[in-house]
Parts: structure tokens; C-alpha cells; sequence
């Protein structure tokens, strides 16, 4: 039996892999970011003897930061949008 695949037929799986890292952009990386805490946060937890609702409530600490940061400090810009509100044409 013979698959076939989907989309570039000889592309690498790697090369497929380091595009789709190197697209990734600043929000991507935080959104990654906060899972990571938590794993982090529960391995120490086990590894140092933490309690783990501690553990988890300094991971929550970090999420809730990385949110606050990407949202309301630093927000996503329109990047399409090269007209500022004065520069509009008026719709009537």
C-alpha cells in the first residue's frame, strides 16, 4: 500500500518544521510561553519539594503577566493599515 502525500510531495518534514518556527512571531512565543510555566512550575514542585498550589499559583502569577503584557502593554498593531484617523477619507 502506497501513501501519498498531501501538499509538496518532497519536502522534508525538518525544513516543513523550521518554517513554521521561523513564522512565529513575539504573540506566538507568549502564547507558548504560558504553558510552559505551568509544566515548569509542576516539575518544581516535585524535583524541590514545593508545594504544588503554590507552584501552580506562581505559574498563574506569570500567565496573568504575559497576558497583561501582550494584550493591554504591548498590543498586536494593524499592520495593513498605513493611514492614520486623520488621514481618512470622509464616507457620507
Amino acid at each position: 500500500m502506497h501513501e501519498s502525500t498531501i501538499g509538496r510531495p518532497g519536502r522534508d518534514p525538518f525544513d516543513a518544521l523550521v518554517d513554521v518556527l521561523a513564522a512565529a512571531n513575539r504573540y506566538d512565543l507568549a502564547l507558548g510561553g504560558i504553558p510552559i510555566a505551568f509544566v515548569i512550575a509542576l516539575v518544581a514542585a516535585n524535583v524541590l519539594g514545593i508545594s504544588v498550589p503554590y507552584a501552580l499559583a506562581a505559574a498563574a502569577i506569570v500567565g496573568v503577566g504575559v497576558i497583561v503584557d501582550v494584550c493591554y502593554l504591548n498590543p498586536p498593531i494593524d499592520q495593513g493599515s498605513t493611514d492614520g484617523p486623520d488621514e481618512r477619507s470622509p464616507t457620507n
